[in-house]
């Protein structure tokens, strides 16, 4: 119940933001169009301008190459609903605001000799970030980032409010993006029976734009759990390569990413993702206030 009352509630937010956004678009006669380019370039920046929201669909294949029931490889489902706000508080200074409301279908050991799957929310994500505004082809923005114990099973969150700080350093142009965005959370509470959490996220990403509106490149996640006891279990590094596409429909730019990732570094006694195939489907609408 918990899950079906969560997808209704991202379905709602999506159908508002969806329709607060076709009603500023048809509200604009300005009559100038957008440029494609710069948009494409800036929808890659996690300082930029844009209000955007991003659908990100994640199939991981997770294993554990000394795990006895993890050997071969068990799919995960992720769907990462992630609206992007900035607000403009001065000529200088910029807010850019980043919620993250997961949804999985996840594998899990449920015996000494059975995978089961459950499917449900995971823990939410709420980033505030600081950025100038600034024309320099540099640029960086810090804040505070938190994680809270929204999951619907214990498979599927740590069970912990979490908090910790963002930053971002990032170098764009009209042809590359690149940079990186960590993320470091530590447990301030929540459930006293679950481990606690010293946990960084850190992505990096670079694109390179070799014709209008098309971009190739990647922007895989770096994972560093701080609280392993073995340090071959601690760190899940991917690369990967992608290409990413924005488009209009209607009135309305879109920009579609597919990725493919592979991790290079990953746990060998406890179950990681070996690859993960990512689409994501990216409205870039006005800014709605």
């Amino acid at each position: 119940m918990r899950f079906l009352t969560g997808i209704m509630a991202l379905a709602a937010v999506f159908v508002l933001l969806a329709g607060a956004a076709a009603a500023a678009t048809a509200a604009d006669d300005s009559g100038k169009k957008a440029d494609m380019q710069s948009m494409t370039q800036e929808s890659s920046n996690p300082v930029g301008k844009l209000w955007m929201i991003t659908n990100q669909f994640n199939f991981n294949l997770q294993q554990s190459p000394k795990g006895r029931l993890f050997r071969e490889p068990h799919l995960q489902f992720n769907w990462n609903f992630q609206p992007v706000m900035t607000f403009d508080l001065s000529s200088d200074l910029r807010l850019i605001t980043r919620p993250v409301l997961p949804v999985y279908s996840s594998p899990y050991a449920a015996g000494p000799h059975t995978v089961k799957n459950v499917a449900g929310l995971g823990d939410a994500e709420f980033m505030a970030m600081l950025t100038p505004v600034s024309n320099s082809k540099f640029l960086w923005g810090v804040g505070p980032t938190a994680v809270f114990p929204t999951a619907t099973d214990k498979h599927l969150g740590a069970g912990k409010w979490q908090l910790g700080g963002a930053l971002a350093a990032v170098y764009m142009d009209d042809k590359w993006v690149a940079g990186i965005f960590p993320q470091q959370w530590w447990s301030i509470g929540g459930d006293p029976d679950r481990s606690g959490v010293s946990l960084t996220k850190a992505q990096y990403f670079l694109w390179y734009s070799p014709a209008p509106t098309w971009q190739v490149g990647m922007s895989p996640n770096i994972l560093i759990d701080w609280l392993q006891k073995k340090s071959e279990d601690a760190v899940t590094l991917p690369i990967g390569l992608g290409v990413a596409k924005l488009v209009m429909l209607g009135e309305l730019p879109v920009k579609i990413a597919v990725e493919a990732d592979y991790s290079v570094i990953r746990p060998r006694n406890m179950v990681g993702t070996e690859w993960t195939f990512r689409l994501s489907i990216t409205p870039i609408i006005p800014k709605l206030f």
